[in-house]
């Protein structure tokens, strides 16, 4: 299913997303951040997904804002298209598996910090040229990156907008893998094909865990582990979980 150069599709137990735009590098406009946004609200609340793919085109993953809509798009009212866009990148509750191939830029980097694990191929090139349009970042960049690739490393990236090629990025932690482009595709679906395997609300719950923990102290972390386990463990059965 495409809908404004997104398309849509259930295979198995993954929700594949793609964005295809081309000829202009995947760029979003108004309508496309409305029709994502769609696709991961649609995997929200579908039983059927364990795990959302997120991809571009060989040549390219999303080159963010098309710029010829910015006028248009702001000022961003809340339930605007691309509030709406972060916001259901931000609420996701499945795994996000994302493959990237060629640029990804501005919200093609940023959306990327939603993802839970992210393979690039070796011409993927990485930029966050905000500071260079005179604007400050999206999607929670000022605070995701930093707890992704440190303090240092952010501050350097979000400030000089400068290129960062995959060995750094995965270096630094931004990214997951580097395969050659012709495997970034197969890599990402196996993977996901990994995650989608697993039981659904461990998945959940964990990702949960995880986002909140990150800002919690390690006592308060502990604390919602264990509410977790004592709501769960009980309504397990242990036979049916191979053990050694």
């Amino acid at each position: 299913m495409m809908t404004a150069n997104i398309t849509s599709a259930l295979d198995g137990k993954i929700w594949s997303i793609g964005i295809y735009r081309p000829e202009k590098r995947n760029a979003l406009d108004g309508t496309m951040f409305d029709a994502l946004a769609n696709a991961l609200l649609l995997a929200q609340g579908d039983l059927r997904v364990h795990c959302v793919l997120l991809h571009g085109t060989d040549d390219a993953f999303c080159a963010g804002h098309d710029t010829a809509a910015f006028g248009s798009l702001w000022p961003q009212a809340t339930d605007g298209a691309v509030a709406r866009c972060i916001n259901a990148f931000a609420t996701q509750p499945k795994p996000i598996v994302a493959a990237v191939n060629g640029a990804a830029v501005g919200f093609g980097a940023t959306m990327l910090l939603h993802a839970d694990w992210v393979v690039a191929g070796e011409s993927a090139r990485f930029r966050f040229p905000f500071a260079d349009l005179g604007i400050v970042p999206e999607a929670g960049a000022t605070a995701l990156l930093a707890r992704r690739v440190g303090d240092l490393v952010a501050r350097d990236w979000l400030l000089s907008g400068r290129e960062i090629r995959p060995d750094e990025a995965l270096r630094c932690g931004f990214i997951s893998r580097v395969v050659r482009d012709d495997d970034v595709r197969r890599t990402a679906s196996d993977y996901a094909a990994r995650l989608a395997s697993k039981p659904p609300g461990a998945l959940q719950d964990t990702r949960r865990l995880l986002c909140e923990g990150s800002t919690l102290p390690a006592g308060k972390a502990i604390e919602g582990e264990f509410a977790y386990l004592n709501a769960y463990i009980p309504a397990i059965s242990w036979r049916s979980i191979p053990h050694g």
